[in-house]
């Protein structure tokens, strides 16, 4: 067994045997084994290369044109390293997107939730785009960092919207109905499994299955889950950047949830935060964050 493999949690290796062909895994003390992504690093940053759909059941849903994404932005965090570079920490709980959500003025922006001990790259990790353009597939085009935005990068106000998936608090991001009063009516948009949760039992060779008759351990399952879940990730990438020039996304998205899929009912959404932002200083809503 390869060091990086033998090092990571067993739970974790489904992610080691996916994505071996799409990047490294490097040591990083104190966090052990972590993805670092083969891309241009000198201009690369996580949530940058794909868009945002709007869900019913999730709120925003990143949808990476990466073939890592499926993983790397659903899972687990992003971690900076002054040697490394931007590398990704594994983690089990799925959510639309692991980021931390902000707007000012008619801007809204989001930043990767950073494991803790991260460092801070030169560029920032922030991306910025007008309110209205948050659901379209082009917006790329449009992203700002956040010392693009001048003096109004001081009032960043926070959205701490959360949803409740599987037991676990996820970002949701800005409310729909606050992006609509600026962007006008959006479709709402469904996602699809292309693979079937398996659970980390069974994603771990090395692990048992416990009551599960049809396979009698994870090591029966091993030679199909890793490859099909490489499949998935590459066609929901291929599809990502199908949509990407187009005027609005299908109406429906392929994800790759294979740890801890999410049922398929409407999360309850948390308190919102109690601050009240200012007001804008253009025609944006005064509470499109709340």
């Amino acid at each position: 067994m390869p060091a990086a493999r033998a090092g990571l949690l067993p739970e974790y290796r489904i992610f080691y045997d996916s994505l071996i062909d799409q990047g490294d895994w490097v040591l990083v003390e104190p966090y052990g084994f972590v993805f670092r992504p083969r891309v241009n690093f000198v201009s690369w940053r996580p949530y940058d290369e794909g868009f945002w759909v709007p869900t019913d059941l999730y709120g925003w849903v990143w949808v990476s044109s990466e073939p890592f994404g499926w993983a790397t932005y659903h899972y687990g965090r992003w971690l900076y390293d002054d040697y490394r570079g931007w590398v990704w920490v594994p983690g089990l709980d799925w959510a639309p997107a692991w980021v931390n959500w902000s707007t000012v003025d008619s801007y809204v922006g989001w930043s990767p939730r950073l494991a803790s001990g991260s460092g801070t790259p030169s560029g920032g990790s922030w991306s910025f785009v007008p309110i209205e353009q948050l659901a379209s597939p082009n917006a790329g085009e449009l992203r700002m960092k956040r010392e693009q935005l001048g003096p109004s990068a001081a009032h960043l106000f926070p959205i701490d919207r959360q949803v409740e998936v599987n037991g676990v608090a996820v970002p949701a991001g800005p409310r729909l109905q606050d992006v609509e009063r600026v962007a006008g009516p959006l479709a709402r948009v469904k996602i699809e499994d292309l693979v079937a949760p398996v659970g980390p039992e069974l994603a771990s060779p090395e692990k048992k299955s416990a009551g599960t008759p049809e396979v009698k351990s994870a090591k029966d399952a091993a030679p199909t889950v890793s490859p099909e879940v490489r499949r998935a990730g590459e066609q929901a990438a291929r599809e990502a950047r199908s949509m990407i020039g187009r005027k609005q996304v299908s109406s429906v998205v392929p994800v790759v949830r294979p740890i801890g899929a999410p049922e398929a009912r409407p999360a309850q959404t948390r308190s919102a935060p109690k601050k009240t932002p200012p007001a804008p200083k253009t025609s944006a809503p005064a509470d499109s964050a709340r």
